[in-house]
């Protein structure tokens, strides 16, 4: 942490620095997937699942901020899976295989998974395949969905943080 706190926050492109003044490229990338799919937030619960520096903790903390009711389960959560089904809106970042099931997810969620992992050497995300198979939620895509646009975010990061550089220069 004290590495990437010695990056000048104007030029934090990651957004990790105790005073980036740039939003996390993942964070960032899941508010475009929901305002580009007109997913309202206010008054909806929503689940965090992980809570780790690039996915989970900050974007908890930009929700919350905006007023969104959050509430963020990780390791040391108890009946996770029986919780879940209150929840409207599922985030899983945990990084592990099948973590989010079918039976944990009520009708009509919206899920999106931003968790990564390898399992038996190809990369997989947090829910399990009988989530995928449900016809009544909204998922990500299991190839090609918070990825991409994570990347276009960090791009989006530089740029800014380039044409911040030079207005001050």
């Amino acid at each position: 942490q004290a590495a990437v706190d010695a990056v000048a926050p104007q030029k934090d492109v990651d957004g990790l620095g105790v005073n980036a003044t740039l939003d996390p490229a993942t964070p960032l990338a899941i508010n475009w997937l929901v305002a580009g799919y007109n997913i309202n937030l206010v008054g909806r619960r929503i689940a965090m699942v992980g809570n780790g520096r690039l996915v989970g903790a900050p974007l908890a903390r930009l929700w919350r901020e905006s007023g969104y009711d959050v509430t963020v389960f990780d390791e040391n959560s108890q009946d996770m899976d029986a919780q879940l089904l209150d929840f409207d809106v599922i985030v899983s970042a945990a990084g592990v295989p099948g973590l989010i099931k079918a039976d944990s997810v009520k009708y009509g969620a919206v899920i999106i998974d931003a968790g990564t992992a390898a399992e038996h050497g190809k990369i997989v995300g947090d829910v399990a395949v009988d989530v995928r198979e449900r016809d009544d939620i909204s998922i990500t895509p299991q190839k090609g969905g918070v990825g991409p646009l994570t990347v276009t975010a960090l791009f989006d990061n530089v740029i800014r943080a380039a044409q911040a550089t030079v207005k001050t220069d």
